[in-house]
């Protein structure tokens, strides 16, 4: 069965989940607030992990939690996964919460022995102290976004209302307005662009709401090429109503865009991007047997199934193109990668890694070109 699925190719089942925008309720309201109000604490993995304040202090705290966890073992620098999975069941616990394992492995992503060194550990912990940065920078950007958007609506609240109101009192309010309109007619033609694009903004911003705080996002016209080894990023440092704030991730390098010079433009969002497709070409000899490929695909297979840390899986070896002059053929490589765009740095390092180990590899069974 597992021969039939290689051939057959990875595929992705559709996703057709029904997702309900439901009203909060109080409880849900508390709850948030409740769990919030835990990552402006200098534990927010509890006292019992240790101060985590700081990522210096988080990844002390990471190390120390680690050797205690080997205490049974610690001359051996590995951890096994099972130690992790019975402290979280907890002692009163008589059966392990599939789930809870489940989220377990997703974030420490163990060896297929179900085994974690040192580094691997804290790594897995660096990331959810990340993102919980993240999250409290989102909810902060949140609050102020929030604010901005109700003073627009109290602007057009009182203008409502007082078109109710003066009536009442007496005053024709088409009379009144009626006097500016030259004024107001100037006016908009002076800002009619502005406001045009500032609202297309506030739609983009407010509605569509393509991007948060932290993300790696890339910018283009929609009728641009995409480049198939990653599109480069800016991280988004802020936004507001107006304009986004970007880093460029290469050299650090801040821009400010206008959020209505957005609206028409393609946006890429790496961290909302499924797992990244990374591939590379390989050039061997034309005399190169059918089965010397098998055989190098298989081993490629191999060396990918050892590093679930890494990556997810094997997706292709194609030939892509021939060359009977220069006595080469080129084949495409394509692997799925754990992480996303995202995570452009691990990326890179997983492909430089697996490029050296194929072009290693390629040369040991006498595959290139000579």
């Amino acid at each position: 069965s597992n021969l039939i699925r290689d051939l057959l190719g990875e595929w992705e089942e559709p996703s057709t989940d029904e997702r309900k925008v439901e009203s909060a309720s109080i409880s849900a309201v508390v709850q948030f607030r409740a769990a919030a109000s835990c990552l402006d604490t200098k534990y927010p993995f509890t006292h019992a992990f240790g101060l985590a304040d700081s990522r210096e202090n988080c990844i002390d705290s990471s190390q120390k939690l680690f050797l205690r966890l080997c205490k049974a073992n610690p001359s051996s620098g590995i951890l096994k996964f099972d130690t992790i999975a019975l402290v979280a069941a907890g002692k009163k616990s008589e059966k392990l919460d599939e789930a809870v394992i489940r989220d377990l492995i997703g974030v420490f992503r163990p060896t297929r022995t179900g085994e974690l060194t040192m580094l691997e550990f804290v790594k897995s912990v660096d990331t959810v102290y990340k993102d919980l940065r993240v999250l409290r920078a989102s909810i902060v950007n949140a609050k102020k976004m929030n604010s901005a958007s109700q003073r627009i609506m109290d602007i057009a609240f009182y203008f409502v209302i007082s078109c109710i109101v003066l009536p009442g009192l007496g005053v024709d309010p088409i009379a009144l307005f009626g006097g500016l309109t030259t004024l107001v007619v100037g006016i908009a033609f002076m800002i009619g662009g502005a406001s045009s694009t500032y609202f297309e903004g506030l739609i983009l911003i407010l509605v569509r709401k393509p991007y948060d705080i932290g993300d790696r996002i890339a910018i283009s016209g929609v009728e641009d090429d995409v480049c198939d080894t990653g599109s480069a990023g800016w991280i988004v440092k802020d936004l507001d109503l107006s304009s986004t704030t970007v880093i460029f991730a290469t050299t650090g390098e801040e821009a400010t865009y206008s959020n209505g010079s957005l609206a028409s433009s393609r946006i890429i969002n790496h961290n909302r991007s499924p797992k990244a497709m990374v591939n590379f070409p390989m050039k061997f000899s034309i005399e190169t047997s059918k089965d010397t490929i098998a055989t190098f695909v298989k081993a490629l297979k191999q060396y990918v199934k050892e590093r679930p840390r890494e990556w997810l899986s094997f997706s292709a070896c194609r030939l892509v193109g021939v060359d009977p002059d220069d006595g080469s053929v080129e084949y495409n490589i394509m692997l799925q990668h754990r992480e996303s765009w995202q995570q452009i740095g691990a990326l890179l390092t997983s492909k430089a890694d697996v490029q050296l180990y194929a072009c290693e590899l390629s040369r040991e069974m006498s595959m290139m070109k000579e």
